[in-house]
């Protein structure tokens, strides 16, 4: 009797504390998720690096809030600066889990199959963890006292409406610069600062030149240069010749995305850390 009420325990214990959704990986490395919208299903790019929710215009037309006079103003990696009205969700369900009064913008976007983004502010106070073995995400308080291989990240917030991550690495092992990680930026994706291509001591003329608009404002246009370089690597991850892309005006030192660190990671904003866990 003892064993059934302790293997009980353990059940609803797992049941209250742990809750999982799958998650769509397309071929490019986009995590894709569903999430009810005050009662709305839809389906969202979960971006470490969107900062703030963000529903496209033809899926936030039957929300609540239909006008705003609040406003956001965020800046894209690119130092491409975007003014979007702010509103809340009453409620959003996602993993099983109800999140009240989630700050969230909106933009006049069309991607097939998609409503936006889900980004991290209405998980600061939840532990979570990107499975990409078994395409889930489980919101679950992660041990730091057993979790012993981790590393830190810093937080950059704007008045509590946005949330972003980053950590620092090292180019060619040498060089330790600070990066954002965005899931929303797909696998293998390192962007660089352009202002960093003498330090690697790279001729900027034997990088591959590609110029292209802004999907939020096409009359901007931003220089990329393509290359490789030796290395990029953290305490638990070595990359040996990744390809990687500097940036003109690139407002970061770097930006990458996270599945290069590992294919389970514990995200816990609240520890500011990062987890290991495969």
């Amino acid at each position: 009797m003892k064993r059934t009420i302790v293997a009980f325990i353990i059940l609803l214990s797992n049941q209250l504390f742990s809750q999982k959704i799958p998650f769509q990986l397309l071929p490019s490395g986009h995590i894709v998720v569903k999430a009810t919208i005050e009662g709305k299903e839809g389906n969202f790019i979960f971006d470490t690096g969107g900062g703030i929710n963000l529903f496209f215009t033809d899926f936030a037309k039957d929300l609540k809030q239909k006008t705003s006079y609040n406003f956001f103003t965020a800046f894209r990696a690119t130092g491409e600066r975007i003014d979007v009205p702010l509103f809340q969700s009453e409620e959003i369900t996602f993993a099983g889990t109800k999140f009240k009064n989630t700050p969230y913008s909106t933009f006049d976007m069309k991607l097939d199959g998609l409503n936006g983004l889900i980004s991290l502010p209405m998980l600061k106070d939840k532990d979570f963890i990107i499975d990409f073995n078994k395409k889930e995400i489980e919101l679950v308080p992660i041990d730091p006292l057993k979790n012993k291989k981790s590393f830190d990240i810093q937080l950059s917030t704007h008045a509590d409406h946005s949330i972003d991550i980053f950590t620092y690495i090292k180019l060619n092992d040498q060089y330790k610069i600070q990066v954002m990680l965005d899931s929303g930026a797909g696998n293998n994706s390192f962007w660089l600062s352009d202002k960093l291509i003498p330090l690697l001591k790279i001729d900027k003329e034997k990088l591959k030149l590609t110029e292209r608009k802004s999907e939020f404002n096409e009359k901007i246009m931003t220089k990329y240069y393509s290359g490789t370089i030796n290395s990029i690597s953290n305490e638990y991850a070595h990359l040996k010749d990744p390809n990687v892309v500097f940036v003109d005006g690139l407002i970061y030192e770097g930006k990458t995305s996270i599945n290069w660190l590992g294919n389970r990671l514990g995200i816990s904003l609240k520890n500011n850390k990062i987890y290991v866990l495969d």
